[in-house]
């Protein structure tokens, strides 16, 4: 699909961090994305494009016609991201039920192309006895887009549902007219909506002490994520999934390079894991009792450690031409307030040539 050549693409969850970053990519190409957005998001970068809103409860059938409309291609980003276990519900509606539904809904009004765009939490990790080579570099096995998922047993609500999502939209989209491609990125690196990241890690980042922990883990960033996933809308192969990685790197190893980014000089402390959960019951106990809604710290959380989180995009960068660039260059910029390219601080567009006129 050519997404310079007049198509209406829409972008579910447009509001949020990858939908905008899209919004940035694709309008700087010429496109003229359709925004779908909630009635409570915050619009203004939407707005200040004049870019076409459709506002819709993606959990109602009704409403969800009407937004694929005389749409051509869907990149469909919107899902509730949280590791909290008490809300099985609201994830299933949003994050299994609803992509489904508007895929369906998609297929109905003809949409050509549906780029669903899920997490390397629904396809697989490397527990730890099996992939706890300490060098740096990564371990010596990583997930690619064959690997069996093995993380059910886990019963973490967040990589059920995303899981459940990808397993029925795999079933309907095999017969379906509309081409269905899956999208997995890793965690994402963003800057917030402050611009000030630098004041932001230095005030929440401990001064003294904080927890090292040798599982690896997977980081990308935001500004290569966006181009790889309008290039799965352009040319990604029906019903594929295509993982958007970064590099595979320790807990520890970040935990070191940020303090040190940020002039800090903490110590890092190898911490139990019996302690580990007992602070995490102790979170969601305290919270409870005192009546807070978020809590950060979910026992959930706690056995993400027992997997390193590393991962291959090299199917990706075969079929998609997908590149990023080393995790320790965005969290420089990102920590020193130059992550340059988004829609909070655009990047210089390319110049033009001059066009000579004919004597």
């Amino acid at each position: 699909m050519d997404t310079n050549n007049g198509k209406r693409i829409l972008i579910t969850g447009a509001a949020g961090s990858l939908g905008r970053q899209l919004i940035y990519e694709l309008t700087r190409c010429g496109c003229r994305p359709v925004a779908h957005v909630r009635e409570s998001s915050d619009t203004t970068y939407i707005d200040s494009l004049g870019l076409e809103k459709r506002i819709a409860d993606l959990r109602d059938d009704g409403q969800i016609g009407s937004l694929v409309a005389g749409i051509d291609g869907i990149i469909h980003t919107a899902a509730w991201i949280d590791f909290r276990q008490d809300r099985l519900t609201q994830f299933t509606g949003i994050n299994a039920i609803a992509p489904v539904k508007l895929f369906q809904a998609a297929e109905k009004a003809g949409v050509q192309r549906f780029v669903h765009v899920s997490s390397v939490a629904a396809t697989a990790a490397i527990p730890r006895q099996n992939g706890g080579d300490q060098r740096p570099g990564g371990a010596p096995v990583k997930v690619n887009e064959d690997t069996p998922f093995n993380l059910g047993h886990l019963r973490i609500p967040y990589i059920m549902t995303k899981r459940a999502a990808e397993e029925e939209l795999v079933k309907i989209g095999a017969g379906s007219r509309t081409d269905l491609i899956i999208v997995n990125p890793s965690i994402m690196v963003a800057p917030s909506d402050t611009g000030d990241d630098r004041a932001r890690a230095l005030e929440r980042i401990p001064r003294f002490v904080l927890p090292g922990f040798n599982n690896r883990l997977n980081l990308v960033d935001l500004r290569d994520v966006a181009p790889a996933v309008i290039a799965a809308l352009a040319r990604g192969r029906r019903n594929e999934r295509y993982i958007l990685a970064g590099d595979n790197i320790t807990a520890r190893e970040l935990v070191i390079n940020v303090t040190q980014a940020i002039g800090r000089a903490s110590h890092v402390m190898r911490v139990p894991r019996r302690l580990i959960e007992i602070a995490a019951v102790g979170a969601v106990t305290l919270a409870k009792l005192t009546g807070r809604g978020k809590v950060a710290f979910y026992p959930d959380l706690v056995k993400l450690l027992d997997y390193d989180w590393v991962y291959s995009s090299l199917k990706a960068r075969k079929e998609l031409g997908y590149t990023y660039r080393s995790i320790w260059v965005t969290l420089d910029e990102l920590l020193n307030n130059r992550f340059n390219g988004t829609y909070l601080k655009p990047a210089p567009l390319p110049k033009q040539e001059p066009v000579e006129k004919p004597a």
